[in-house]
């Protein structure tokens, strides 16, 4: 992989829903980063970890922006490799099921227009580039120490995350997903929420003393969307410092119930469903461990705080008013 300073670094991933031919979409960002004057290093790869160690690279090397060419789990694996800070910026062309960051911050949907507007706020023409804040998920790992995951849109524990897991754990319902889209998600909820209890945890905000709730589900976002459906943080924007939460109380069916007020915005708040913002979250299960999702993919079993990171990323922006980016 030979990166040079300024370069534009595209990380193709071959398993996402809607992707193009590797050599449709080699040739596509070349063609583009051409026009717009920058020379072209694309990177295709297998799983998470070689996109994440493309991001070093970029980042190491002092490239211009490296963009994910797939779905949020695309870039969300390329900002484990990007260091808090780094001025390679961040961009998206969107191929993945729901591709939630493209969708709340309003960038085009077909690939060439999506990477040619992203060019254009990188070289300051139309849009800018932005410092955005990111999130951290600390966990326990094996040994014993503290690791630590990045995420871009969200993070949350109990009904959404069986969901997200009960596709990830079965071939035929991922094979469904590639063929629904994002209502699959919906219907492993629906089949996740039968029968199920709700998670007792003990939550610490921002080093208060903690409180015990029956959890049917705990999102934290950096965003405002749970999919491009359900808006469950509506006050939330990438640029204010902080990490909104939404916490549901009761069994799983009742997160299930409030999902039709979501899909229109108007996600009712009183007894059992609060809402607020933080820097620092401390989770810990009274007995099972619910479980967790990150940026759309299955999470450590052990997590048990999030951070807030205030402006720790640059992504390009074509459309700096959209709300998520605080316009």
């Amino acid at each position: 992989m030979q990166i040079q300073s300024g370069d534009i670094v595209f990380v193709l991933n071959p398993n996402s829903g809607n992707a193009l031919h590797p050599r449709q979409l080699t040739a596509m960002c070349r063609a583009a980063s051409e026009q717009a004057g920058h020379q072209a290093c694309v990177v295709a790869t297998r799983n998470p970890g070689e996109a994440a160690d493309a991001a070093r690279a970029a980042h190491d090397a002092g490239a211009a922006a490296i963009f994910g060419c797939g779905g949020d789990g695309t870039l969300s694996a390329i900002l484990q490799g990007l260091p808090s800070g780094s001025p390679t910026a961040l961009g998206a062309v969107p191929l993945g099921t729901a591709n939630v960051w493209a969708y709340e911050t309003h960038l085009p949907q077909t690939p060439l227009a999506a990477v040619t507007a992203q060019l254009a706020a990188l070289d300051g023409l139309r849009g800018e580039s932005m410092w955005i804040d990111t999130g951290r998920v600390w966990s326990t790992s094996e040994d014993g120490s503290a690791a630590s995951q990045r995420f871009l849109l969200m993070a949350s524990w109990g009904l959404d995350a069986a969901a997200v897991n009960g596709i990830v754990g079965s071939a035929r319902r991922t094979r469904l997903k590639r063929m629904l889209g994002e209502p699959a998600y919906f219907l492993s909820a629906v089949r996740e929420a039968i029968g199920r209890q709700a998670w007792p945890v003990a939550v610490s905000i921002d080093g208060a003393a903690p409180f015990v709730v029956d959890a049917a589900m705990l999102t934290v976002g950096n965003t405002r969307m749970l999919g491009t459906w359900l808006e469950v943080n509506a006050r939330a924007t990438v640029v204010d410092g902080e990490l909104d939460m939404l916490l549901v109380e009761g069994a799983p069916w009742r997160a299930l119930a409030l999902s039709p007020f979501a899909r229109y915005g108007w996600l009712p708040h009183g007894p059992g469903v609060t809402s607020l913002r933080f820097q620092h979250l401390e989770l810990a299960p009274m007995r099972e461990a619910p479980p967790i999702q990150i940026d759309g993919d299955p999470g450590p079993a052990t997590a048990y705080a999030i951070d807030v990171e205030p402006g720790a990323l640059r992504v390009l922006c074509p459309n700096p008013t959209a709300a998520v980016l605080g316009g």
